[in-house]
Formats: structure tokens, C-alpha cells, sequence
């Protein structure tokens, strides 16, 4: 779920996050392919791992999963074909649509519901949190990102983990958004263009779209938005959230995080 966004420039008025990933959610799923999901599933069990959270300690049960922003829910079906008990939320209600759709044909049972990271109230409580894919990066209010860590704070058991990735300033800055495989034959070509605010600290991304599958061609053309935050402005944040920071990695590794990581995996404990 990334949640309804306000900024940019002053010029601009963004359309709600929920509105552009519903425009892109019949084609999300072909555009991921090349996304190692197994990848990012297996470093979050290596943290748990290293946190002492191992699946097998819950005898009675399995370990309760919150995947917050779940898209289309490809990481979350992993895991709950791992054996955890999955509950999903996104604010697109096309993508979450997907997910359904996708658990179904998995043959696995997950709730899927859409709401807002930062407004969101679900029944039960988790023991671990996760959000992948620079998901919350698309906060760009910073009360609301502190909003969204309350209600996962709130949702998580005592001692529950919160586990989550962030782009940072630098890869905002340095452009790593501008990507295209326009040489490509492929189902879905794309082709993105960022331009970053220093003094807002937002990174604006023009994105163009062409699904081949359809004819005549499909476009698609929307813009997305992310905000760059400070390592120790997140920590901060995560701390008045109740939490305890265990660890700030850089990305897909368990080196800590330096102001060249493009990416950051934060690693919290409910207090």
C-alpha cells in the first residue's frame, strides 16, 4: 500500500497514489518480472534469523505477518507458502484485486484489505511488520510517515518486528530512478525520468508507459513522487513510535548503512 501523498512542487497538485498505481495494475505484475522476490523474502528471514525470530519457535501457531504496501501481493504469497499466516493491505484497490486473484490460483488463504498506511486499523494483532520496495518513501508528509509507524506499532504484538526498506538521498539525487527498455520487445516497455529537489527533498518521477498485450498499444503516462529522509530522522520517528532500532543496513546486507547506501533496510522492536 503506498499511501495518499500531498507536495511536489508548488506548481504541481499530485494525484493520489491510490488513483496511479490502480492506472498501473494490469500491467504491475509483467513490469515486476525481473524482481527477485525469493531474494528480498529470503534477507528478511535472514534478519529474522538474526534477531532470534525463527518460524519453528511458534508451536501453538504460525508467525503473524503484516505486509504493509503489499502491491499485488507477490512477496506475501511467498511467504505464506513458507508457512507464515499473511495479512495484506495496500490503498490501490486494483492491486490489492490482483492479489486476491493471485492468492487464489497460489490456493492460499490471505486477507487482503485496502487502506492507508497511515490511517489504517485491521482486527488482530502481528508479530512482525514488513514493508518492501521503498513503499513508504512515497510518504511524503513527514507527520504522516510518523502517523504510519504509530499504527504499525499499534498492530504489532509486544516485541513484535517492524522490518522495512527506504531509498536514500543519495539514490534519489544521483537519478537512479531514470530507467528504460525502450530496446526492449518485451510485454510492457517504460521509460522514466527523475528530477530531485534538494530543498524539499522530493523526487519527482515521469513515468511513460506502453502495454504491448492489448491492441492497439496501450500508454499509460503518470507521475509518481518519493521523499528522501535521513537515517536518524526515520530512527527518531520509529523511537516516539514505541520502537526500538536493532539495526539500519545497508541494502541486502547486514553492513550498516553509509551515506553512499542507495538503499536502507530498517530492523525495529516494539518496545
Amino acid at each position: 500500500m503506498r499511501p495518499d501523498q500531498s507536495g511536489g512542487s508548488a506548481s504541481e497538485n499530485p494525484a493520489p497514489i491510490s488513483r496511479q498505481f490502480d492506472e498501473i495494475a494490469f500491467l504491475y505484475d509483467e513490469l515486476m518480472v525481473g524482481v527477485p522476490y525469493s531474494a528480498w523474502v529470503n534477507y528478511v528471514e535472514r534478519i529474522l534469523h538474526r534477531m532470534g525470530r525463527r518460524t519453528e519457535s511458534f508451536v501453538d501457531r504460525k508467525m503473524r505477518v503484516l505486509d504493509l504496501c503489499c502491491g499485488t501481493g507477490s512477496a506475501g504469497i511467498l511467504m505464506a507458502e513458507r508457512g507464515y499466516d499473511v495479512t495484506g493491505i495496500d490503498i490501490s484497490a486494483e492491486m490489492i484485486e490482483a492479489a486476491r486473484r493471485k492468492a487464489r490460483c497460489a490456493g492460499r488463504r490471505i486477507d487482503f484489505h485496502v487502506g492507508d498506511a497511515s490511517a489504517f486499523s485491521i482486527p488482530g494483532k502481528f508479530d512482525l511488520a514488513i514493508s518492501l520496495f521503498d513503499s513508504l518513501n512515497y510518504i511524503l508528509d513527514a507527520s504522516r510517515l510518523q502517523q504510519a509507524f504509530h499504527r504499525v506499532s499499534a498492530h504489532l504484538e509486544q516485541d513484535g518486528l517492524f522490518i522495512f526498506d527506504m531509498n536514500t538521498e543519495f539514490a534519489l539525487a544521483a537519478g537512479f530512478f531514470d530507467q528504460s527498455n525502450a530496446a526492449t520487445r518485451g510485454p510492457v516497455v517504460y521509460d522514466w525520468k527523475s528530477s530531485y529537489n534538494a530543498m524539499t527533498r522530493i523526487c519527482r518521477i515521469a513515468m511513460k508507459f506502453i502495454y504491448r498485450r492489448e491492441t492497439p498499444p496501450r500508454e499509460v503516462e503518470l507521475v509518481h513522487y518519493q521523499r528522501a529522509y535521513d537515517v536518524e530522522e526515520v530512527c527518531e520517528m520509529l523511537r516516539t513510535s514505541g520502537f526500538e532500532v536493532h539495526a539500519v543496513y545497508d541494502g541486502y546486507t547486514f553492513h550498516p548503512a553509509t551515506r553512499r547506501s542507495d538503499r536502507v533496510f530498517f530492523v525495529a522492536r516494539k518496545a
